[in-house]
C-alpha cells in the first residue's frame, strides 16, 4: 500500500509540473496584452521606409522593369515559374485591352505611392498592405537578378502588416469614420514575430560560424572593400592591414550577437542592451556597406518586437508599508 500511495504522489506531482508548464506556454502564446503602441510604430515605420525605397528606385523604374530593361524579361522569366505573376505579365495581359506599357508603369508606380501612404496613415492598412505585397511580389518576382534582402523583408514586414490589426489604433480610418479600437488579441501574432526574427538571426550566425572567414576577419576585410560599400563616408581603412585582429573581433562579435540573441533578447535584465547592441550592428552595416533600407528595415523588426515589451514588475518589499484596515481585527466586545 506504501508503494502504491507513494505511486500515485508521485503522478500527482508530475501532473502538477505539467498543468503548471502547460499553463505557461499558454499564457506565454495566448494572454491578452493590452501594449498596442508597437503595432502603430511598425505600420508607420515600415510604410515609411518602403516608401523611400520605391522613391528611389523610381528614377531607373524603366531600366529595372520594363521591357527595355537592362537585362531582357525574357532571360529573366527564364528562371521564373509559368504560374508566378509577374509585373511583365501583367503589362502583356494589359496590352490586350489596348492599354500600353507606359501607361501601366504610371498607373503601378502611383498605386504604389497610394498605398504605401494609406499604409503608413492607418487608412484600412490591411486591405493596403495586401494589393502593396501583391504588386511588389510583382515587381521582385519578375526581375530576380535585381533583388537583395531588403526586398524579402519588405515582403515579409508586409506580410505581418496583413496579420496585425494595425489600423486599430491611431489610424486615419478611426479618425474619419469614428470608431473605436477593437479589443483583439494580438498576442500570438506577436510572439510569431518574435520566434521568426529571433530563429533568423540564429541561423545567421550559425551559417557565419560554420566558416573560418568571419573568424580571421576575411568576410569584414572583403565587405568593406565591395564596389558599392564605403562609398558615402569614403573611410581609409588600410591601416586594419596592421591590426587584423580588429577584423577578427568585429566578425566574433556579429557572430556572438547574432546567434545569442534567441537567448539573450528573451532575458529581461539584458534585453535593451542585447537590443541596443544588434541596432548598432545594423547602423554600421549602414554607414559602412551602404545597405540603408535593409537596416532600417532590421532596426524596425527589433524596435517593434522588443523595445516595447513591458518590464518585469519587482515586488516591493517595505517593513514600513501601511497594513490595510481589512487586515486590522475588530476589538472584541466585552
Amino acid at each position: 500500500m506504501k508503494t502504491l500511495f507513494s505511486l500515485m504522489n508521485l503522478n500527482n506531482k508530475a501532473m502538477k509540473k505539467l498543468n503548471t508548464f502547460y499553463t505557461k506556454i499558454e499564457n506565454f502564446f495566448f494572454k491578452q496584452d493590452n501594449q498596442t503602441e508597437f503595432l502603430s510604430f511598425f505600420r508607420v515605420a515600415i510604410g515609411i521606409v518602403i516608401l523611400l525605397q520605391f522613391t528611389a528606385v523610381l528614377p531607373d523604374f524603366d531600366k529595372l522593369f520594363s521591357s527595355n530593361s537592362i537585362i531582357p524579361q525574357d532571360i529573366m522569366s527564364v528562371f521564373t515559374p509559368d504560374w508566378l505573376i509577374t509585373f511583365s505579365k501583367i503589362v502583356s495581359f494589359l496590352q490586350t485591352f489596348g492599354i500600353e506599357e507606359t501607361t501601366t508603369i504610371m498607373i503601378t508606380k502611383v498605386s504604389f505611392i497610394v498605398l504605401c501612404v494609406f499604409i503608413i496613415t492607418g487608412f484600412y492598412s490591411r486591405i493596403s498592405a495586401l494589393l502593396l505585397l501583391i504588386l511588389q511580389i510583382a515587381l521582385l518576382k519578375g526581375s530576380s537578378f535585381f533583388a537583395y534582402g531588403a526586398d524579402f523583408f519588405t515582403s515579409m514586414s508586409l506580410f505581418y502588416l496583413i496579420l496585425f490589426p494595425t489600423d486599430q489604433h491611431f489610424s486615419l480610418r478611426n479618425f474619419i469614420f469614428n470608431r473605436k479600437p477593437v479589443s483583439i488579441n494580438i498576442t500570438p501574432v506577436k510572439r510569431l514575430f518574435q520566434i521568426h526574427i529571433s530563429i533568423a538571426y540564429f541561423f545567421s550566425g550559425l551559417d557565419k560560424a560554420l566558416g573560418f572567414n568571419w573568424w580571421n576577419g576575411e568576410s569584414i576585410w572583403k565587405a568593406i572593400h565591395l564596389p558599392y560599400s564605403n562609398r558615402d563616408l569614403n573611410i581609409d581603412f588600410s591601416w586594419l592591414i596592421e591590426h587584423s585582429y580588429i577584423l577578427s573581433l568585429i566578425g566574433w562579435s556579429t557572430i556572438l550577437i547574432e546567434m545569442c540573441y534567441p537567448i539573450i533578447i528573451w532575458y529581461k535584465p539584458t534585453q535593451k542592451t542585447w537590443l541596443f547592441l544588434t541596432i548598432s550592428m545594423h547602423i554600421g552595416i549602414a554607414l559602412i556597406l551602404n545597405l540603408y533600407y535593409f537596416s532600417a528595415i532590421m532596426i524596425v523588426w527589433n524596435i517593434t518586437n522588443f523595445y516595447f515589451e513591458q518590464p518585469v514588475k519587482k515586488a516591493v518589499t517595505s517593513s514600513k508599508k501601511k497594513l490595510s484596515t481589512h487586515y486590522i481585527p475588530k476589538q472584541i466586545s466585552s
